[in-house]
């Protein structure tokens, strides 16, 4: 009887394990993807070498939203393929932007840098 069920036991083991990960939409929660379906976008928006905090970053095609950190930085973890990324509020010369756009391709175990120049005297 013990033998039965331990064969039970170690045979829905072998055949959990056995099938493959399915890759999961663009539009899914990325944590669940392996490094080698994922690169990151690193966001960085800045005046005169000194990072901006408090910027809102967005990928527009995912809907993930971060605010950039003490150093004017944002890092997204994405699935591999071509992405907006949204930078709002933006102060250049003349009336303040309500948002940057910049299109990103993203590689496997790839980087992207996307750099946003804001001009704080301007605002």
């Amino acid at each position: 009887m013990k033998s039965s069920i331990l064969l039970v036991l170690l045979s829905a083991l072998a055949v959990s394990c056995s099938g493959s990960d399915p890759i999961a939409p663009v539009n899914s929660d990325t944590t669940r993807l392996s490094m080698f379906q994922t690169g990151r976008v690193v966001v960085y928006v800045y005046w005169a070498d000194q990072g901006i905090p408090g910027k809102k970053v967005e990928v527009l095609e995912l809907g993930k939203i971060k605010t950039t950190d003490e150093n004017g930085i944002a890092v997204f973890r994405v699935p591999v393929g071509t992405f907006t990324v949204r930078v709002y509020d933006v102060q250049r010369a003349g009336p303040p932007l309500l948002y940057v756009d910049t299109k990103v391709t993203v590689t496997a175990g790839g980087e992207v840098r996307v750099e946003v120049w804001e001009c704080l005297p301007c605002a």
